[in-house]
Protein backbone atom coordinates (compact mmCIF):
# COMPACT_ATOMS: atom_id res chain seq x y z
CA UNK A 1 0.00 0.00 0.00
CA UNK A 2 1.10 3.46 -0.66
CA UNK A 3 2.16 5.08 2.51
CA UNK A 4 4.68 7.85 0.49
CA UNK A 5 3.76 11.18 -1.39
CA UNK A 6 7.29 11.25 -2.99
CA UNK A 7 5.51 11.70 -6.62
CA UNK A 8 6.35 15.24 -8.70
CA UNK A 9 3.26 17.64 -8.81
CA UNK A 10 2.90 16.98 -12.05
CA UNK A 11 2.59 13.18 -11.74
CA UNK A 12 0.62 13.62 -8.58
CA UNK A 13 -1.48 15.44 -11.09
CA UNK A 14 -2.04 12.71 -13.57
CA UNK A 15 -2.69 10.05 -10.48
CA UNK A 16 -5.67 12.40 -9.40
CA UNK A 17 -6.95 12.67 -12.34
CA UNK A 18 -6.71 8.43 -12.60
CA UNK A 19 -8.43 7.99 -9.32
CA UNK A 20 -11.10 10.66 -9.84
CA UNK A 21 -12.08 8.41 -13.61
CA UNK A 22 -12.09 5.44 -11.88
CA UNK A 23 -14.79 6.32 -9.27
CA UNK A 24 -16.93 7.97 -11.77
CA UNK A 25 -16.00 5.26 -14.78
CA UNK A 26 -19.23 3.26 -13.83
CA UNK A 27 -19.99 0.15 -11.75
CA UNK A 28 -17.97 -2.06 -13.28
CA UNK A 29 -15.32 0.16 -11.95
CA UNK A 30 -16.13 0.01 -8.29
CA UNK A 31 -18.58 -2.47 -7.48
CA UNK A 32 -21.04 -2.61 -4.83
CA UNK A 33 -19.19 -3.93 -1.09
CA UNK A 34 -19.89 -3.59 2.45
CA UNK A 35 -17.71 -0.88 3.93
CA UNK A 36 -17.15 0.55 7.19
CA UNK A 37 -15.03 3.86 8.21
CA UNK A 38 -13.07 4.41 11.24
CA UNK A 39 -10.44 6.40 12.60
CA UNK A 40 -7.56 5.46 14.76
CA UNK A 41 -4.15 5.68 16.03
CA UNK A 42 -0.60 4.55 16.13
CA UNK A 43 2.27 5.44 17.76
CA UNK A 44 5.88 3.75 17.50
CA UNK A 45 9.04 4.59 19.24
CA UNK A 46 11.97 5.98 17.41
CA UNK A 47 14.95 4.05 16.86
CA UNK A 48 18.27 4.97 16.04
CA UNK A 49 17.06 8.46 14.71
CA UNK A 50 15.20 6.57 11.84
CA UNK A 51 11.86 8.71 11.35
CA UNK A 52 10.60 7.04 8.22
CA UNK A 53 10.75 3.60 9.97
CA UNK A 54 9.02 4.86 12.83
CA UNK A 55 6.17 6.47 10.51
CA UNK A 56 5.98 3.57 8.69
CA UNK A 57 5.72 1.43 11.76
CA UNK A 58 3.20 4.12 13.50
CA UNK A 59 0.39 3.23 10.42
CA UNK A 60 0.93 0.14 10.31
CA UNK A 61 0.20 -0.03 14.42
CA UNK A 62 -2.95 2.40 13.12
CA UNK A 63 -4.07 0.03 10.22
CA UNK A 64 -4.73 -3.21 12.72
CA UNK A 65 -6.15 -0.30 15.03
CA UNK A 66 -8.68 0.19 12.95
CA UNK A 67 -9.36 -3.11 11.86
CA UNK A 68 -9.66 -4.25 15.82
CA UNK A 69 -12.51 -1.48 15.65
CA UNK A 70 -14.27 -3.03 12.92
CA UNK A 71 -13.83 -6.40 14.61
CA UNK A 72 -15.46 -5.08 17.48
CA UNK A 73 -17.72 -3.76 16.10
CA UNK A 74 -19.46 -6.65 14.35
CA UNK A 75 -18.07 -9.95 16.45
CA UNK A 76 -19.65 -10.76 19.48
CA UNK A 77 -18.33 -9.15 23.01
CA UNK A 78 -17.62 -12.88 24.29
CA UNK A 79 -15.40 -14.65 21.38
CA UNK A 80 -13.46 -17.86 23.23
CA UNK A 81 -10.22 -17.33 24.22
CA UNK A 82 -9.47 -20.13 21.14
CA UNK A 83 -10.84 -18.04 18.53
CA UNK A 84 -9.20 -14.72 19.76
CA UNK A 85 -6.16 -16.47 19.02
CA UNK A 86 -7.11 -17.06 15.52
CA UNK A 87 -7.73 -13.18 15.50
CA UNK A 88 -4.31 -12.46 17.01
CA UNK A 89 -2.42 -15.27 13.84
CA UNK A 90 -4.96 -14.92 10.53
CA UNK A 91 -6.96 -11.71 10.68
CA UNK A 92 -5.03 -9.00 12.72
CA UNK A 93 -1.33 -9.84 10.78
CA UNK A 94 -3.44 -9.46 7.52
CA UNK A 95 -4.62 -6.06 8.40
CA UNK A 96 -3.53 -4.32 5.24
CA UNK A 97 -5.95 -6.90 3.32
CA UNK A 98 -8.68 -5.40 5.04
CA UNK A 99 -8.13 -1.88 4.53
CA UNK A 100 -10.30 -0.51 0.65
CA UNK A 101 -7.88 2.86 1.74
CA UNK A 102 -7.10 5.31 4.17
CA UNK A 103 -5.50 8.88 4.75
CA UNK A 104 -3.85 10.06 7.43
CA UNK A 105 -5.20 12.95 9.28
CA UNK A 106 -2.57 13.87 11.59
CA UNK A 107 1.01 13.17 12.70
CA UNK A 108 3.61 14.12 14.66
CA UNK A 109 6.87 13.11 16.09
CA UNK A 110 6.78 13.41 20.30
CA UNK A 111 8.49 12.49 23.14
CA UNK A 112 10.86 10.14 20.92
CA UNK A 113 8.12 8.38 19.10
CA UNK A 114 5.93 8.88 15.76
CA UNK A 115 2.41 9.39 16.12
CA UNK A 116 -0.35 9.19 13.32
CA UNK A 117 -4.12 9.33 13.74
CA UNK A 118 -5.72 7.67 9.97
CA UNK A 119 -9.53 7.73 8.95
CA UNK A 120 -9.82 3.76 6.94
CA UNK A 121 -12.30 2.66 5.14
CA UNK A 122 -12.50 -1.25 5.62
CA UNK A 123 -13.94 -3.83 3.74
CA UNK A 124 -16.40 -5.45 6.25
CA UNK A 125 -18.14 -8.01 3.84
CA UNK A 126 -14.63 -9.61 3.43
CA UNK A 127 -13.72 -9.76 7.05
CA UNK A 128 -17.15 -11.02 7.56
CA UNK A 129 -16.50 -13.60 5.78
CA UNK A 130 -13.16 -14.37 6.61
CA UNK A 131 -14.96 -14.20 10.40
CA UNK A 132 -17.51 -16.71 9.64
CA UNK A 133 -14.86 -19.27 7.95
CA UNK A 134 -12.62 -19.39 11.25
CA UNK A 135 -16.20 -19.54 13.29
CA UNK A 136 -15.97 -16.47 14.92
CA UNK A 137 -19.22 -14.85 13.38
CA UNK A 138 -22.32 -17.00 13.63
CA UNK A 139 -23.47 -18.40 10.33
CA UNK A 140 -22.07 -19.96 7.37
CA UNK A 141 -19.16 -18.87 5.62
CA UNK A 142 -20.09 -17.03 2.34
CA UNK A 143 -23.19 -19.66 2.34
CA UNK A 144 -25.15 -16.91 0.38
CA UNK A 145 -22.36 -15.90 -1.81
CA UNK A 146 -21.24 -19.26 -3.45
CA UNK A 147 -17.30 -19.50 -4.38
CA UNK A 148 -16.41 -16.14 -3.97
CA UNK A 149 -12.86 -15.35 -3.63
CA UNK A 150 -11.49 -11.85 -2.73
CA UNK A 151 -7.42 -11.27 -3.74
CA UNK A 152 -5.08 -8.62 -4.35
CA UNK A 153 -2.79 -8.08 -7.46
CA UNK A 154 0.14 -5.86 -7.66
CA UNK A 155 1.35 -5.19 -10.64
CA UNK A 156 5.00 -3.94 -10.81
CA UNK A 157 6.12 -1.11 -13.60
CA UNK A 158 4.41 2.22 -14.53
CA UNK A 159 1.78 2.72 -16.92
CA UNK A 160 1.88 5.29 -19.45
CA UNK A 161 -1.25 7.29 -19.00
CA UNK A 162 -4.34 7.24 -17.45
CA UNK A 163 -6.08 5.35 -20.55
CA UNK A 164 -3.55 2.32 -19.55
CA UNK A 165 -5.15 2.40 -16.10
CA UNK A 166 -8.24 1.73 -17.81
CA UNK A 167 -7.41 -0.42 -20.70
CA UNK A 168 -6.23 -2.95 -18.09
CA UNK A 169 -8.81 -2.72 -15.65
CA UNK A 170 -11.35 -4.13 -18.79
CA UNK A 171 -8.54 -6.52 -19.69
CA UNK A 172 -8.87 -8.04 -16.23
CA UNK A 173 -12.60 -7.76 -15.87
CA UNK A 174 -12.82 -9.64 -18.74
CA UNK A 175 -11.12 -13.11 -17.76
CA UNK A 176 -13.69 -15.87 -16.87
CA UNK A 177 -14.71 -16.18 -13.86
CA UNK A 178 -13.62 -12.07 -12.44
CA UNK A 179 -17.16 -10.30 -10.56
CA UNK A 180 -15.21 -7.00 -10.15
CA UNK A 181 -11.95 -5.42 -10.36
CA UNK A 182 -10.64 -2.03 -8.58
CA UNK A 183 -8.03 -0.10 -7.71
CA UNK A 184 -6.53 0.12 -4.36
CA UNK A 185 -3.41 2.30 -4.48
CA UNK A 186 -1.52 3.51 -7.19
CA UNK A 187 2.07 5.15 -7.41
CA UNK A 188 4.63 5.11 -9.47
CA UNK A 189 6.09 1.53 -9.89
CA UNK A 190 2.81 -0.22 -8.46
CA UNK A 191 -0.33 -0.13 -8.64
CA UNK A 192 -2.61 -2.63 -6.44
CA UNK A 193 -5.77 -3.85 -7.04
CA UNK A 194 -8.62 -5.95 -5.19
CA UNK A 195 -10.31 -8.83 -7.59
CA UNK A 196 -13.72 -10.91 -6.62
CA UNK A 197 -14.21 -13.62 -8.59
CA UNK A 198 -15.73 -17.21 -9.13
CA UNK A 199 -12.15 -18.81 -9.31
CA UNK A 200 -9.24 -18.82 -7.05
CA UNK A 201 -6.19 -16.45 -7.50
CA UNK A 202 -3.88 -19.55 -9.28
CA UNK A 203 -6.52 -19.99 -11.56
CA UNK A 204 -7.52 -16.12 -12.33
CA UNK A 205 -3.16 -16.18 -12.75
CA UNK A 206 -2.79 -18.77 -15.13
CA UNK A 207 -5.11 -16.99 -17.17
CA UNK A 208 -3.81 -13.58 -16.78
CA UNK A 209 -0.24 -15.22 -18.26
CA UNK A 210 -1.38 -15.69 -21.08
CA UNK A 211 -2.90 -12.30 -21.68
CA UNK A 212 -1.32 -9.72 -23.84
CA UNK A 213 -1.33 -5.65 -22.80
CA UNK A 214 0.45 -3.22 -25.20
CA UNK A 215 2.26 -5.92 -26.73
CA UNK A 216 3.62 -6.83 -23.81
CA UNK A 217 3.11 -10.52 -21.93
CA UNK A 218 2.28 -10.62 -18.58
CA UNK A 219 4.57 -12.27 -16.60
CA UNK A 220 3.50 -13.78 -12.65
CA UNK A 221 6.30 -13.71 -9.99
CA UNK A 222 4.11 -14.57 -7.52
CA UNK A 223 0.48 -16.52 -7.14
CA UNK A 224 -0.90 -17.72 -3.68
CA UNK A 225 -4.41 -17.80 -2.28
CA UNK A 226 -4.37 -14.17 -1.69
CA UNK A 227 -2.21 -12.33 -3.71
CA UNK A 228 -0.95 -12.09 -6.98
CA UNK A 229 2.04 -10.09 -7.89
CA UNK A 230 3.18 -9.95 -11.81
CA UNK A 231 5.18 -7.64 -14.05
CA UNK A 232 4.44 -7.05 -17.88
CA UNK A 233 8.39 -7.29 -18.79
CA UNK A 234 11.69 -7.74 -17.56
CA UNK A 235 11.59 -4.32 -16.29
CA UNK A 236 8.01 -4.01 -14.75
CA UNK A 237 6.69 -1.42 -17.16
CA UNK A 238 4.83 -0.40 -19.65
CA UNK A 239 5.94 1.37 -22.71
CA UNK A 240 4.33 2.59 -25.72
Amino acid sequence: MNRHNTTSPALRAILAGCALIFFLAGPSSVPAMEQESVEADGVAAIQSSNLAQARDLAISHALRNALEKVVASIAPPDVPAGKKSVLNEKIYPSAERYIVHFRILREAEQDSAYAVKIAATVDAAGLKADLRRHGILAGQADATRGAEHRFVLAIRGAFASHHDYLAFRDLVSGIPGVQSVWPVSIAPGLSEWRLLSSEGAPAIARELSKRRFKGATLRIVQSDAETIVATFNAKGGFRD
